[in-house]
């Protein structure tokens, strides 16, 4: 089932909250432009939340839609991860049960906060920003990720968690 205008404009407002854009449009080579950036993204989300919705997800898929954008916008695919990781999060926490087997198959958005904590605990990749992230490290980050947090995505909301009792939007339980 594709994605509703709904679902639509509020993963477009949490896309553009993510500031990848910003990153992307220094780092992209011409003729591309940050409009068709977004709107290859959005086909691979349209896909990627399709299996989703169908229980068919696998990190297969995601790694080859990550990978999809990486080549054909000459980014990093630490680049090409964060959106469609940030928001394939969001379309699991508004559709599914949080114990569901698909938040196995998530992979944690990497940002700069997540690589800050990966190296305080000593973990560090080639390179700590998303731009110099290629498919290998990524792959280890996500391994080590793994490691630690089950599902993978804990990490991410470990960090929202703190950032929302920082704001006052949460109890300080």
């Amino acid at each position: 089932m594709a994605l509703d205008m709904h679902q639509k404009s509020l993963y477009l407002t949490v896309f553009n909250a993510t500031m990848i854009s910003r990153s992307v449009g220094r780092s992209m080579q011409a003729p591309k432009t940050l409009k068709e950036f977004k709107k290859r993204v959005f086909q691979e989300l349209e896909k990627l939340t399709d299996c989703m919705d169908q229980a068919i997800l696998t990190e297969d898929k995601i790694i080859t839609s990550i990978q999809a954008i990486a080549d054909e916008f000459q980014i990093s695919f630490g680049q090409a991860q964060k959106p469609i990781n940030v928001i394939l999060k969001i379309h699991f926490y508004l559709t599914k049960d949080q114990n569901d087997r698909l938040s196995n198959v998530l992979h944690c958005p990497l940002d700069s906060v997540i690589l800050g904590e990966l190296k305080k605990r000593g973990y560090s990749s080639k390179g700590n920003t998303l731009t110099k992230i290629d498919r290998r490290s990524y792959l280890m980050l996500q391994q080590e990720i793994g490691n630690h947090y089950s599902p993978r995505i804990k990490l991410d909301d470990k960090w929202d968690e703190q950032h929302l009792k920082e704001e006052g939007l949460l109890g300080a339980s």
